[in-house]
């Protein structure tokens, strides 16, 4: 795939949006959970990735813990631990998916990360099981790229074969507290692993990748968030087109764009979440209006916001949004659109001050057909399952 200058986005990226306040069916009650402590101790818990590794049918849950030399897994539904891999400096981000068709996924992991690009050899591995998935895996280097910060699994030309999106913090010549310069966003595709670049279009910190099927599209497309703003990328004719979605905070460079991005789904309405700054205070909701995306500040009051996951945890075809926050009330918040007219969101504590939350998920880890939500801390150095309970989400 070659990748020509930006240009807009085709019409497949008009995304179909219910009107505003369109949908009528009372809202669900609020959700309840019950809080369950899996493990303490962590080092600087960062990162979790929900997947079966062991072809049992449950998830499990794979922890990236940044301050440790080991990966581990916690396999459902006793959570017991067990390494993934050992011997590996600074990781930083894993991505899951089942690349051999196996039953069983590969991981692949970013570590030996450090914020000044120098000092960062930015290695990606990807590791693999033998006969026995709770023995240790096989790790085997693909790539370095200083400061590979975040991975993703996508499919982005609609073939059903998954790429590897790999998307360093910084690029060359990046220097704090301005992080002037381009960043490079590269990908594999899985036998071969040669590194491939999509761009070099992003410029100073680029924080979060998001691989997402919009509303009537046919294919993933994959969102960045950084310093530029919310942008889409998708493949069509064999090249790479990019459009800004959003610019994210207004204020000026270093403070502009945008940290997290995630896409919910009311009902038949694609809906933008992000945090904004880079590790922002902000909670952000776009919706689509026309030609543009409406920005509305939903909260303010977040603490260093660094996870924001979404999904339908009350049963009633409208997704949440989950933001953790890893300094202040060090606390996981849950926030709900109304159901009427209106951009009204109402927030719902998940976990008060117990959970200095690096990263989240949400998944039915217990088999019941609720969604629940994990999440990792990293001042609270712990990993916690957040059960949905029965008959709180209407089900």
């Amino acid at each position: 795939m070659t990748a020509p200058a930006a240009r807009p986005l085709v019409a497949t990226l008009a995304f179909v949006a219910a009107a505003l306040g369109a949908v009528t069916r009372a809202q669900a009650p609020a959700p309840a959970f019950t809080a369950h402590t899996i493990a303490t101790g962590l080092s600087e818990g960062y990162q979790v990735v929900v997947a079966d590794l062991n072809r049992d049918a449950r998830p499990d849950i794979v922890v990236v813990d940044s301050g440790s030399t080991r990966v581990q897994w916690y396999e459902n539904p006793e959570w017991t631990p067990h390494v993934l891999v050992a011997g590996v400096s600074d990781p930083i981000n894993a991505a899951a998916s089942d690349v051999d068709g196996d039953g069983i996924p590969e991981i692949a992991l970013a570590h030996g990360f450090a914020m000044a690009y120098a000092s960062s050899p930015g290695i990606v591995s990807i590791l693999t099981h033998g006969d026995d998935p709770r023995a240790p895996w096989t790790a085997r280097e693909i790539d370095r790229v200083p400061t590979a910060h975040r991975l993703r699994f996508a499919d982005l030309d609609g073939t059903g074969r998954k790429v590897l999106v790999n998307a360093p913090l910084i690029g060359p010549g990046a220097v704090a507290p301005e992080y002037r310069g381009r960043m490079p966003l590269v990908m594999y595709h899985p036998g071969n692993w040669a590194r491939e670049v999509i761009d070099e279009e992003e410029q100073g910190v680029v924080h979060g990748i998001t691989p997402v099927t919009f509303s009537g599209d046919d294919r993933e497309s994959l969102l960045t968030a950084g310093f530029l703003g919310v942008h889409a990328r998708r493949v069509a004719g064999g090249q790479w087109m990019r459009t800004r979605l959003a610019a994210g905070d207004p204020a000026p460079w270093p403070k502009s764009g945008a940290s997290e991005v995630v896409v919910a789904r009311l009902g038949g309405e694609d809906v933008v979440g992000t945090i904004e700054p880079w590790h922002g205070n902000q909670v952000v909701v776009y919706r689509r209006r026309g030609a543009t995306w409406a920005r509305t500040v939903v909260d303010d009051s977040v603490k260093d916001g660094h996870t924001m996951v979404a999904g339908d945890v009350d049963g009633d075809g409208r997704d949440e949004l989950l933001v953790g926050e890893r300094q202040g009330r060090r606390s996981v918040y849950l926030y709900r659109a109304s159901s009427g007219r209106g951009n009204a969101w109402t927030r719902q504590l998940l976990d008060d001050r117990g959970m200095a939350a690096a990263g989240c998920a949400m998944a039915d880890l217990n088999g019941d057909g609720r969604v629940d939500v994990v999440c990792v801390g990293t001042a609270t150095a712990n990993l916690k399952w957040y059960e949905n309970r029965p008959g709180s989400s209407g089900r």
